[in-house]
Formats: C-alpha cells, sequence, structure tokens
C-alpha cells in the first residue's frame, strides 16, 4: 500500500481541527518514497523502522486473509489484540521533564530511537510505551491494506506531550486509534478490564460505517469504569456472606482492597492498570484531595534495569492508606517508611531522575 501523501495531509488537519493541536506525520523509515528536502516541517520519517511482533504476525496474517470481516471489524480486533497482549511501561513516567504547562520531554532512547539492545530487551516482558505500540498497530494495519489503496495510515506525533498516535483514512471515514490515550483510563487497561474503548476518535464517518462497527465492539461493556468495579465487588461481597473477616477496617478501605483484588485476579491488570483504574475511582468516590501519588522503586539486575512505579497513598478517617499497586495490595501506610534505610518508597516530589541515568528497556 502506497502512501497517499496529500490524503494524510488532509487527515491531519481533520486531527488539528478535532484535537486543537496541530500534529508531526510520521511515516516508516523503511518506506522512503518522498524527497526530505521538498516536503514541509509537518512530516517525517521515524527513528526506528516500523515492524510487527511476532506474537501477532499470524493474527495480522489471519486478518488479511479473511473474507468474511469486514475492513471496520479489521481494525477493531488488531487494537483489541495489542490492548490485549502489551501493557504500558508506567517507568516512562519517572524521566518526564516538564518543559512549560502545556509542553514536555523526554530522551529519545526510551522507545522513540533505539538500538538492538533495547529492542532484544524488550523481547523479555510485554511492557510498551507509545513510540512502541502506535509502530506495532500502523504496521499491523499496513499490512492488513496492503493491497487495498483505498486506506493511508500514518503516525501522528505531538511532540509537546511526547506522544505517538496512529491515524486512518480511507473513501467512507478518517479516524484515530490511540491505545495510551493518557486523558482516560488507557485502553491497554480499558480493554482488558472489559471496558468500551475510549481511545477510538471518529473524524469523519459520514455514512456512519466505522461508528456502527465501534458500537458493536463496544456493546455489552461498562464505559464508567466505578460503575463496573462497584457491581463487580457488590457480587464478591454477596458470594462472601458468612465467611467475612474479623477484622474491622472502614467500608471505603474494604471497598478499594476488593477492587484490587478483582482488577489483579479477575482481569489480570498490571501495575500501571491498576494505579489508572484505582486512581480514577478514588477521584471519584472520594476525591483527588485524598489521595497523593508515591513512587515505588523496583531493583532490576543492575543499575540500568532498576524501575519506578507510581502508587497511591489516601487518607481515610485519619489514617493513612497505601495502594501498592506492585504488591497489588491495600494496607495501613506510616510516612516514617519513607525513612527508613532499606525502603523502595520514595515521595512524588522527590524523584530526580535525570537522562543520563539510562534505563536499558529490561
Amino acid at each position: 500500500m502506497s502512501k497517499d501523501i496529500s490524503k494524510l495531509i488532509e487527515l491531519n488537519d481533520l486531527v488539528s481541527l478535532a484535537f486543537r493541536r496541530k500534529h508531526i506525520i510520521v511515516l516508516n523509515p523503511r518506506d522512503k518514497q518522498i524527497d526530505e528536502n521538498n516536503t514541509n516541517s509537518n512530516i517525517q520519517y521515524d527513528k526506528s523502522d516500523w515492524k510487527i511482533p511476532d506474537n501477532i504476525k499470524v493474527f495480522v496474517n489471519d486478518l488479511s486473509r479473511s473474507s468474511y470481516l469486514s475492513d471496520e471489524d479489521k481494525i477493531l480486533l488488531i487494537y483489541e489484540r495489542l490492548c490485549q497482549d502489551y501493557i504500558y511501561d508506567d517507568n516512562l513516567i519517572s524521566y518526564i521533564q516538564k518543559v512549560d504547562d502545556e509542553s514536555f520531554d523526554l530522551p529519545d532512547w526510551y522507545g522513540r530511537d533505539v538500538d538492538s539492545n533495547w529492542e532484544q530487551n524488550r523481547e523479555l516482558h510485554n511492557r510498551r510505551v507509545c513510540y512502541e505500540v502506535s509502530r506495532y498497530l500502523a504496521e499491523s494495519l499496513n499490512e492488513i491494506f496492503k493491497d487495498n489503496d483505498d486506506f493511508n495510515v500514518c503516525i501522528l506525533w505531538d511532540k509537546g506531550l511526547t506522544h505517538y498516535f496512529v491515524a486512518l483514512t480511507s473513501d467512507d471515514y478518517s479516524i484515530t486509534l490511540d491505545l495510551d490515550d493518557f486523558n482516560n483510563i488507557k485502553d491497554l487497561t480499558r480493554v482488558k478490564a472489559g471496558l468500551t474503548a475510549q481511545g477510538i476518535n471518529i473524524l469523519d464517518d459520514e455514512n456512519g460505517k466505522f461508528g456502527r462497527a465501534l458500537d458493536r465492539f463496544n456493546e455489552g461493556k461498562a464505559k464508567d469504569a466505578i460503575k463496573k468495579i462497584e457491581s463487580e465487588v457488590s457480587e464478591k461481597k454477596e458470594s462472601q456472606k458468612g465467611n467475612q473477616s474479623e477484622v474491622e477496617e472502614p467500608d471505603d478501605v474494604t471497598f478499594l482492597r476488593n477492587a484490587v483484588e478483582i482488577l489483579a485476579n479477575e482481569h489480570n491488570l498490571d501495575s500501571q492498570g491498576i494505579y489508572e483504574y484505582m486512581k480514577e475511582i478514588i477521584d471519584i468516590s472520594l476525591g483527588p484531595e485524598r489521595r497523593k501519588k508515591v513512587w515505588k522503586k523496583l531493583k532490576g539486575d543492575n543499575e540500568k534495569s532498576t524501575r519506578f512505579v507510581r502508587c497511591l497513598i489516601l487518607s481515610i478517617d485519619n489514617q493513612s492508606y497505601l495502594v501498592d499497586v506492585d504488591e497489588m495490595t491495600v494496607r495501613p501506610f506510616d510516612e516514617k517508611e519513607f525513612e527508613q534505610e532499606d525502603s523502595n518508597f520514595i515521595p512524588y516530589k522527590n524523584l530526580d531522575r535525570g537522562w543520563d541515568e539510562r534505563y536499558d528497556g529490561s
């Protein structure tokens, strides 16, 4: 499938109107077909080649050959598969530097401009950042529609927000697909938890073709994370009647503990997924002023493999509680733990991770 640059520029204009921000069109460096000296600065080739992971290739090939699935279903199925197979690498957050109120910066070596050592280390786990999952999705769509010139796919880069996501345009519709939409609970988390996909934005769909497919995809799934977990916790409590713990604690703590157990054991969410989900339901049910973020250090085999994840400290009935997303528990917390020599917890504002403290991707 060759790229129609004029259609991608029109697509980017639609995205700019919808998002109220201009984006940079990013293309696969393996498919160079335009003279970079004769194009505008809003079109660039990516820093790394786009590849389809081996564990996804067979699925993509099956979608490509399928004659009974619609194009829209193929798009949604590969989107769903990537959401199921990968989790967000929340260690990246520890490297973000704020430039001003509306722009941030990250080192390119963290997923954007990578070497072979990084790629080899990433194969050891399924944690990925937006640069990586966007390449997987864009290249998978290119492969699925390689014989269909009606479709044009690119990655869009919001440089100020250090963010990649995928955009697609066809004769019937134009859409964006963002597995890692940081304005909401990410679809990398929502899809695993049985929630509706919220990272897909329909820009133009005159006949409602993609809209109908997306409605079918979301049918029967809950939109609001808190309503779904409240229902699941209620079901759990009903099934445990007569077998209640004798430990007395505030009802809010019991609810949050049950929520974490369900997210971990029934939905198999990772640390980042539990953090996002719990943060949203805490903000809605208790209020954001009742919680604060804290770092937890996860020591690796060496300094370059050490990671940091975000946990939450809550204030409930004049007692502090820790939502430890690594251990996937809720427990009382004493801030004196910060002072302990072997403590892995760090006040959020106290972590200053320089880019020379390079992470190896493992």
